[in-house]
């Protein structure tokens, strides 16, 4: 943790230098600043944790300062120290997103509790930054298989992986898959790259992405690496590196028709494919096909099968299998049928095709209608809406609506739009600025007593309970 003291009081800083240190066994760095100036080019240099920032300093002073540093160094936490007991003071430190306010001289229970509070605001915050890093590289890695390439790929790869310059994908199969989180610490002792891991259908893919241009020797070596830290039953198929991302599913394509051929030879346990033209012809073939069943477009899916069926390997048929399964789990979409060990003959495969067809165009379609309906309920939520009037609006009878709706959230109707007001009310009460009464209005209770009691089933506390708790706090 690393702390800067903003004070212009040389003996409040060294005072607080000392207790932070005899109170703190996580602080890994304490630093000074004498002025407003001086706390924003050190924050510039060290991005600190917590900043204990003094409001009156001469110059530029603790509130300004904190304006500047929110634009360089955006994830810092302030503690504000003032001997004057201002609202004009607490009310700008709110504008800023500050909670913390310490009146001098700070009694000890009370420096230890603000820095407490705002150590757990860190960890809680640094713990949704993780969740959503990984959530995002999955979304990416899923669509870097696929062609054709979406926006969203493109900022991402703007946003989290700036000084990209190459990349690759390698497939690596083995009997027996260790944990993601043991193949994620392997792998990183061996790749001197970023990369993102993913693992299904018993393979483990990894995408690579350098800040430099890949060699094939080097491509070459870290997957003798990998293949050796893995063990003798290990395969690991490499696809060719690309600068741009477009080449990214060809590269993946690649490494995986040459996992296939390794297992099949067995005569080496690394490397590159072995493609004909035949087969760079198909695996452009696969990938179209892929795309069209995406779209939901059954009719050319099947076409697109019946004219090349007599040409494709068993591989290839596998490939595009488990990726059509991977992009229905991307939309929790259930794949029809059992396994592909159950598709035989061309005819089980044209079902199959037509069947996930289908299922894409329908769930585009209640993907478009619910976007309807969530808009429609933003917008009247507050009006008392009946499930009557939402199926109206959206053209369908009120069972076949409700049935729906159910299915996309989750929930009943009347549940869903309960919830919305509740959450609403919530906020409102956080907020603090209006009554009880004018919050269960605002929210489309017209009869207080009612809104309490609905508000008390649903978070196991009256409005007003609700109130004091986040208020005691």
């Amino acid at each position: 943790m690393r702390i800067l003291i903003a004070e212009d009081e040389l003996l409040e800083r060294k005072s607080m230098c000392k207790f932070l240190a005899e109170n703190f066994s996580d602080i890994d760095t304490i630093n000074e600043a004498a002025n407003g100036r001086e706390a924003i080019e050190k924050a510039k240099q060290l991005t600190p944790d917590i900043i204990f920032m003094d409001i009156k300093m001469p110059g530029i002073n603790g509130l300004e300062a904190i304006e500047e540093i929110q634009q360089i160094s955006p994830f810092s936490k302030y503690i504000l120290v003032s001997a004057y007991d201002s609202f004009d003071f607490a009310k700008q430190a709110m504008h800023y997103g500050v909670k913390e306010y310490i009146l001098k001289p700070g009694k000890k229970e009370e420096i230890v509790s603000s820095i407490l509070r705002v150590k757990k605001e860190i960890k809680h915050e640094r713990k949704q930054q993780e969740e959503k890093r990984d959530l995002i590289e999955e979304r990416f890695i899923s669509r870097l298989m696929q062609q054709p390439l979406d926006k969203e790929a493109h900022t991402i790869l703007r946003n989290y992986f700036p000084s990209f310059k190459s990349g690759f994908f390698l497939v690596v199969h083995m009997s027996d898959l260790p944990e993601k989180e043991v193949i994620q610490t392997k792998l990183a002792n061996h790749v001197k790259h970023r990369f993102i891991v993913d693992v299904a259908d018993g393979r483990v893919v990894c995408c690579i992405l350098a800040d430099s241009q890949i060699s094939k020797s080097d491509m070459l070596m870290q997957a003798r690496k990998i293949q050796l830290v893995f063990g003798e039953d290990c395969y690991v198929g490499l696809g060719y590196a690309y600068s741009a991302l477009e080449n990214f599913p060809k590269s993946y394509h690649d490494a995986l028709t040459a996992v296939f051929q390794l297992e099949k030879m067995d005569n080496r346990k690394y490397g590159f494919s072995e493609k004909s033209d035949h087969k760079l012809y198909n695996s452009d073939v696969v990938v179209q096909l892929l795309a069209e069943v995406e779209k939901g477009n059954e009719h050319e899916a099947v076409e697109l099968y019946k004219d090349n069926r007599n040409f494709f390997y068993a591989d290839e048929l596998e490939e595009f299998y488990f990726n059509v399964k991977r992009l229905m789990e991307d939309q929790n979409l259930a794949l029809p049928g059992s396994s592909i060990s159950e598709l035989d003959t061309n005819e089980e495969w044209h079902h199959f095709i037509t069947l996930c067809c289908l299922k894409f165009r329908e769930h585009y379609q209640s993907k478009r209608l619910m976007r309807k309906v969530t808009e429609y309920i933003d917008e009247h939520y507050k009006q008392g809406i009946t499930l009557e009037e939402m199926a109206g609006h959206v053209g369908l009878s009120p069972n076949y609506f409700s049935n729906v709706f159910k299915k996309v959230f989750g929930t009943t109707f009347v549940e869903y739009i309960t919830g919305r007001r509740l959450n609403e009310a919530k906020r409102l009460i956080m907020e603090n600025d209006y009554s009880l009464k004018e919050i269960s209005y605002m929210v489309g209770y017209h009869d207080p007593n009612y809104f309490s009691r609905v508000f008390k089933k649903h978070y196991q506390l009256s409005p007003k309970k609700f109130q004091q708790q986040i208020f005691k706090k």
